[in-house]
């Protein structure tokens, strides 16, 4: 007997003859015709603004990011500044606190209110 050999259906021809003619545009330059933007207009549309989106949601994390970056310079020049005014209180305070000690005590010592100066010849 001899072997029978099964017909290509006429689906699967279609098939073929649609992507052959598909490489054919493709290789003419015919890739991006209007028929191919009717068709994916949608997703044309979707992909653009899904990437205008990306874009400005990344300018607005650079932005916040200086506005973060800014504020902590702020934060350490403030922590700088409190720093040396609790430094300044607690000298007034302990001076303070000597004189009244000197008071106390009557003992006779005075608070110089210059610094010692050097005398050169």
């Amino acid at each position: 007997m001899a072997k029978k050999t099964k017909k290509p259906s006429r689906k699967g021809q279609d098939t073929k003859a649609r992507l052959q003619a598909e490489r054919k545009g493709i290789l003419a330059g015919r890739l991006l015709s209007l028929e191919f933007f009717r068709r994916h207009a949608w997703f044309i549309l979707i992909a653009v603004v899904v990437v205008l989106a990306l874009i400005g949601q990344r300018y607005t994390n650079q932005s916040k990011r200086q506005k973060i970056k800014q504020l902590e310079t702020q934060l350490s020049i403030a922590k700088s500044d409190q720093i040396s005014c609790k430094a300044r209180y607690m000298s007034l305070i302990r001076e303070n606190e000597m004189r009244r000690l000197l008071r106390a005590n009557h003992l006779d010592l005075d608070y110089q209110e210059q610094p010692p100066f050097v005398l050169y010849e």
